[in-house]
């Protein structure tokens, strides 16, 4: 029967997808490079673009090593799928195209445009569009990859990663990352690393890393609930901090570094160049106190708690024999942050913070506020290493009563003392003994250590403080 009367028997709606189907194999078999060559020079083709540069790692793809794009690639400007190898490409997965449609599966070499489905897969390299619930790009990715659920990329990314759940590069990230849930990479971030819950870059971090929990060597910003830093130079804050090394600025309730070049600003900063003192003072706006100070290099905290009494108002009674008394006992709990002024004075420090106090009975209630404001300036002087009397000078105003606020205040003196805890910034350490000198010995003249105790020459005196 002849071409013409076949498609004469057939339905008017099919005879295009039939035709479609017919000529597909012969459309996608890989042609030779005269025939490939003769096609694009042909008068108004467009000709694919040349082979892409592969993975220079030679990382292997989801499905072992990466489709390598060159003349013998066979190439079709549309791919449709339902799910592969159902698809016009079931002869050339491998298939160069300019746009790939699968109702399930979709899966191509090499994408030009874009690739669309509920499962999309490129084995090579893919610039565009991904789309689809989960989207895998084995070679390099250029453009847009969005997944509902999960993105994976194996191979050196430029664009953006966007997924509902989980991202993943294998390589490096020039752009953005982001995922609803948890981002990793193997290699450097050059941009935005941002998810809801957790972001792990392996390498380094060239940007913004923002997540509920970040770990990774960060050159830029690090912002979450909990931040983790192998280096970090810039700002990093969060609610808990941790660089093993950092040249900028910490800010948050929990600061801990091994290595600080810069500032650590927050409740409780444990820097090892600064250290925890208990503070044990009286003054003249809360009458006895102690409290803890984290320091850091310059900036430091003191979390404190205080007795104090004030005239009791005529008609409170006494609550253990009804009289009138004279004075009421009240605790107070308070914070104050300042900052150490640098001085060339050897043991001598001079400081200044404010702070912010709440008072209570210690029986009963009082209506309405009662805090204490404060401001002062002291001076220390190391008695040794790790005491260190003060005193200290400024001015406190107290807040008190409820709709219409009775205020007062007064000077601010105070005298005190600090024991060290945690002092590693002023910590004295022996200097290490000088080595051994080498002696020539043996044939040949083989250098070899002479035998017998280290020798230290001169006597090492120590220096208190750092």
């Amino acid at each position: 029967m002849s071409p013409r009367a076949r498609r004469a028997r057939c339905p008017l709606q099919a005879a295009p997808i039939l035709a479609a189907c017919a000529v597909a194999p012969a459309v996608l078999a890989p042609r030779s490079a005269s025939a490939q060559q003769l096609a694009e020079a042909a008068p108004g083709r467009v000709p694919p673009r040349s082979a892409w540069p592969s993975d220079p790692s030679g990382a292997g793809g989801a499905g072992g090593e990466p489709a390598r794009r060159g003349p013998e690639t066979p190439y079709f400007p549309v791919n449709l799928s339902l799910i592969f190898p159902l698809s016009t490409n079931a002869t050339a997965p491998d298939l160069a195209t300019h746009l790939d449609l699968a109702l399930l599966l979709g899966r191509v070499g090499f994408v030009d445009g874009a690739q669309v489905g509920l499962f999309s897969w490129t084995s090579g390299d893919l610039r565009g569009l991904q789309l689809g619930v989960a989207s895998v790009v084995s070679g390099r990715a250029e453009g847009l990859q969005l997944a509902g659920g999960f993105a994976f990329a194996d191979a050196p990314l430029a664009g953006v990663q966007l997924a509902g759940l989980f991202g993943w590069a294998s390589t490096t990230v020039t752009g953005a990352q982001i995922a609803g849930v948890a981002n990793q990479t193997y290699a450097d971030v050059d941009g935005l690393q941002a998810a809801g819950a957790v972001n792990v870059a392996r390498g380094q971090v060239t940007g913004v890393q923002a997540a509920g929990v970040n770990i990774g060597r960060v050159d830029g910003l690090q912002i979450g609930a909990i931040n983790v830093s192998q280096e970090q130079r810039g700002l990093q804050i969060g609610i808990i901090n941790v660089a093993r090394k950092i040249d900028g600025l910490q800010i948050g309730v929990i600061n801990v570094t091994d290595n600080l070049k810069g500032e650590s600003l927050g409740l409780i900063p444990l820097p090892r160049e600064g250290g925890i003192r208990l503070a044990l003072w009286g003054s003249t706006g809360l009458h006895g106190n102690v409290g803890l100070k984290f320091s850091s290099r310059y900036a430091y905290t003191i979390l404190s708690f205080g007795l104090h009494s004030e005239p009791r108002a005529p008609d409170v009674p006494n609550v253990d024999d009804g009289r009138a008394a004279e004075r009421e006992p009240l605790y107070a709990v308070g914070l104050a942050m300042g900052s150490r002024l640098p001085l060339d004075v050897e043991d001598l420090s001079l400081s200044a913070d404010v702070g912010a106090y709440h008072r209570g009975p210690l029986q009963g209630s009082l209506p309405g506020r009662n805090e204490v404001l404060k401001a002062r300036v002291s001076a220390s002087y190391a008695l040794a290493e790790r005491l260190s009397p003060f005193v200290c000078a400024g001015g406190y105003v107290t807040l008190r009563g409820e709709g219409a606020l009775e205020v007062a205040g007064g000077p601010e003196l105070c005298l005190g003392v600090e024991l060290g805890l945690l002092d590693a910034a002023r910590r004295v350490r022996a200097p290490a003994a000088p080595a051994a000198p080498a002696a020539l010995a043996g044939r040949g003249g083989a250098l070899r250590a002479s035998p017998g105790p280290a020798r230290t020459t001169g006597a090492s005196s120590s220096r208190r403080g750092s």
